[in-house]
């Protein structure tokens, strides 16, 4: 059975990395680039923001597989951030695929650390979301 939290916290998340991409695409416009020959801009924006999404989901999976016990809440952001700066910098090597261009790891880590804070953020206010409006 589909756990209709998890699937609007994705949804949300998604979301939000797809608005941090287009943001930064529009500001630095030379260091992160959307889009290409095949992909459009918002659709480059929105295949790029579901891989970051997919890979930010797969890493409390990843540390229970490895049987990591982490009790401080900055080691698991680490982590966050850690797999942020890999996935993007994935994505951003299959520029043909995702759209997405980043010109530098500089630029892949100030992404990676935008998308980390945005994540922990949205993680963080969901649940009062959830308690104020759903009432149920």
């Amino acid at each position: 059975m589909l756990d209709q939290k998890k699937l609007v916290n994705f949804l949300i998340i998604w979301v939000v990395n797809t608005i941090i991409l287009l943001i930064f695409s529009a500001i630095f416009l030379n260091s992160v680039v959307l889009g290409n020959d095949k992909l459009a801009k918002p659709m480059a924006a929105v295949l790029s923001g579901l891989l970051i999404t997919v890979v930010l989901y797969i890493v409390p999976s990843i540390l229970e597989k490895l049987e990591f016990k982490i009790k401080d809440e900055k080691i698991v952001m680490g982590a966050y951030f850690a797999a942020s700066c890999v996935g993007i910098w994935i994505i951003k090597r299959f520029a043909i695929i995702s759209g997405l261009g980043v010109s530098n790891i500089l630029w892949v880590l100030i992404l990676a650390a935008a998308v980390t804070a945005a994540y922990w953020k949205v993680k963080m206010l969901l649940p009062l979301v959830y308690k104020r409006f759903l009432k149920s």
